[in-house]
């Protein structure tokens, strides 16, 4: 089957290319986050107009005003915690939705030391834009951090320097003080609620392109806030582990999607606690089920390792990326991003492919 499959791509010539390839994937990224930082600003400043013609709606400006509910909200199924961690275990998942409306059946967890983020999706149905996509999103940091203010992918910022322009008072959820976040609602039929799920650690929910059969928006974020299930603590499974931590490095961020059709994706990233200098972890190991089209858009094989299709490619940082195809029906990519992390390696990746362990179906991660 592979012979079949890839037989046609060996025959094509691959011309040399110019382009680093990891950097154009994080300018992409940056290029994004900016425009997302740019729509987010543009709604902050709208409601700080609002804001300042109707300064009693606030009180304090660091400290709104809680609002009584009107009415008692229901308990959750599982108590608040009285207790934030310090920090988040990355290879341990924290908290829980319990409901979501019924539509959002796909689920993403990414987690960190510094912040945990849960996501609730509808599977991407035509001809519904992918970007129009049903959501919602638990975002979460540990004790002494905040939550940023806009829909940045990394959200936690240092305690008190979020700020407040924005925030409008909401009911209390189940006892603990909240507040509406408009930064985060640029959208069309989107909510976003924060509140303090423990003493000095924050948790937000924010609802993208509600269904309409659910309701307000507002009413959904609420809903879906009053049910969370906290400290979980439940272990995330992968579908790739190795012997003994790649190059001495531990876990740094999981990221694993599980769509209702089948589909998945993970991404594990490694590293001693600090960042590159392009904001990346040293070491980025991606898997995910392989079919042909994705081979085409991913990238051509132009080599081969242990009898797989593979394309290896170094980048101007210093590191290397291997790409391997069909690996017992999976893609595999494996990226250092920095020259140190790839000396310690051996100066290249295909050691590290060869002591990765695969799991192929779900009921088999560990």
């Amino acid at each position: 089957m592979e012979e079949k499959l890839l037989a046609p791509l060996r025959d094509v010539p691959l011309p040399p290319s110019a382009v680093d390839l990891h950097r154009a994937v994080r300018d992409g990224r940056r290029q994004v986050r900016r425009r997302r930082i740019a729509a987010t600003a543009t709604a902050g400043l709208a409601v700080v107009a609002v804001l300042a013609a109707a300064p009693a709606l606030v009180g304090r400006p660091d400290r709104p005003t809680p609002v009584a509910p009107a009415l008692t909200p229901s308990p959750t199924a599982a108590p608040m915690p009285a207790t934030a961690p310090a920090a988040f275990d990355p290879a341990r998942q924290y908290a829980e939705f319990g409901w979501v409306p019924p539509v959002m059946n796909d689920r993403t967890v990414r987690t960190g030391t510094d912040q945990f983020a849960l996501t609730a999706s509808a599977p991407q149905m035509p001809p519904r834009p992918a970007e129009e996509t049903p959501t919602a999103e638990l975002r979460m940091v540990p004790a002494g951090r905040d939550i940023a203010l806009g829909i940045d992918r990394d959200f936690a910022v240092a305690a008190g320097r979020a700020g407040s322009a924005g925030l409008e008072p909401a009911e209390l959820v189940n006892g603990r003080t909240a507040r509406w976040n408009t930064n985060a609602t640029v959208e069309p039929r989107s909510a976003a609620l924060r509140w303090e799920y423990a003493p000095g650690a924050w948790a937000e929910v924010i609802v993208r392109y509600a269904p309409v059969s659910a309701g307000d928006p507002r009413a959904v974020a609420r809903r879906i806030a009053l049910d969370i299930r906290y400290a979980v603590d439940w272990p995330i499974r992968l579908p790739v582990r190795f012997a003994t931590p790649p190059a001495g490095l531990k876990p740094m961020a999981y990221l694993v999607t599980r769509r209702a059709y089948d589909g998945w994706d993970v991404e594990v990233s490694y590293g001693t606690g600090k960042r590159t200098k392009y904001g990346d972890w040293s070491l980025v190991v991606r898997v995910l089920p392989f079919t042909y089209p994705q081979g085409e858009v991913i990238a051509l094989p132009d080599s081969r390792i242990d009898g797989h299709p593979a394309r290896r490619r170094s980048s101007v940082d210093g590191g290397a990326s291997l790409q391997v195809y069909w690996v017992q029906g999976l893609y595999v990519e494996m990226t250092a991003h920095d020259k140190a992390t790839l000396r310690t390696l051996g100066g290249n990746l295909d050691g590290l492919f060869r002591s990765a362990t695969l799991y192929p179906e779900i009921d088999e991660w560990r």
